[in-house]
């Protein structure tokens, strides 16, 4: 097996574990195993996989309980990390200078949110994260089975007052704000959504993903934020489909956010988010670089349409 590692004892119960110290193969998409030589993996180790240029993804088991400082620090190509709640111990520097870091992927098993804001802490750049909702108290609930959320990202920075001889610190971006939006045990979505406006201000693409995150797994969703998602969207529909087509020969996962989009609350079409002229520009976007898949979603459901309207007349 080509993962380094050691066999440890764990000071409270004297159980033995492994934890994994390293790996001597090339790997894009890493895989940690939950057990090895009859041990359950538990940790990943200081500096594990720091530094490494070959990870693009990595997937931990259930059995990890500690991730310690620097595992992956400094993986500049590495784009996902799915993992569950388990994590007990997150050290300093887990995914430091991990800048192509875009997305973490968590399934909740025992609602511990804990491990959403230790990654927060630990890198100021947008991270998007998709909550797998397992724990009970959320099922029950009548709550959709995943969650999807960006956190924006946010610049600290300090500047020296010589003459005055203090430092003074400043906060740019909302993501500070919305990482207050977690705490150990649960997610605060009225307070996420309230910030939205603050999103707005900052501008850009964040607040079109976090306004299509949110209208697509709406768990606690309240009618004036979806109202306020969907203006937004709809307002910005153009802008987002064509770069949702420029993108998806890169995140082929676009075709199904689409879709999705252009499903949306379809009983009534005077609500649909994506207007005729967004879908023209959309269709002739994708046809001109040839993405057959794509074209293929877009013109049927522009076809739809066109038939719905046909009938009403």
């Amino acid at each position: 097996m080509p993962f380094l590692y050691s066999i440890e004892e764990h000071k409270k119960d004297k159980h033995k574990y492994v934890m994994i110290t390293g790996f001597d193969e090339g790997a894009s998409d890493l895989v940690v195993p939950a057990e090895i030589d009859g041990y359950p993996v538990e940790a990943v180790g200081n500096h594990a996989f720091s530094g490494r240029g070959d990870l693009l993804t990595v997937s931990l088991p259930m059995s990890i309980k500690t991730l310690y400082g620097f595992a992956f620090h400094n993986c500049r190509k590495l784009r996902k990390i799915s993992l569950f709640d388990s994590i007990d111990d997150y050290y300093d520097g887990v995914c430091r200078q991990c800048d192509s870091l875009k997305e973490v992927e968590i399934t909740m098993v025992r609602g511990w949110y804990e491990v959403v804001r230790n990654f927060l802490a630990d890198n100021d750049r947008t991270l998007r994260f998709i909550l797998n909702l397992q724990d009970d108290s959320e099922r029950n609930a009548g709550y959709p089975a995943r969650s999807v959320l960006t956190f924006p990202e946010y610049v600290y920075d300090f500047n020296e007052n010589t003459m005055a001889r203090t430092i003074q610190f400043s906060i740019a971006g909302s993501g500070m704000f919305y990482r207050e939006c977690v705490d150990r045990r649960s997610m605060d979505y009225r307070q996420y959504d309230r910030l939205f406006e603050k999103a707005v201000i900052d501008g850009g693409r964040i607040p079109e993903d976090i306004a299509i995150d949110r209208l697509l797994y709406p768990v606690e969703l309240a009618d004036d934020f979806r109202k306020a998602y969907e203006d937004h969207v709809r307002a910005n529909a153009e802008s987002i489909l064509i770069r949702l087509v420029e993108e998806s020969s890169d995140e082929p996962e676009n075709i199904g956010t689409v879709k999705a989009l252009l499903t949306y609350n379809n009983s009534d079409p005077k609500k649909n988010l994506l207007p005729s002229g967004a879908m023209d520009a959309a269709i002739k976007l994708s046809a001109d670089k040839g993405l057959v898949q794509m074209s293929a979603v877009l013109m049927e459901a522009g076809r739809v349409s066109a038939e719905d309207q046909m009938f009403k007349l």
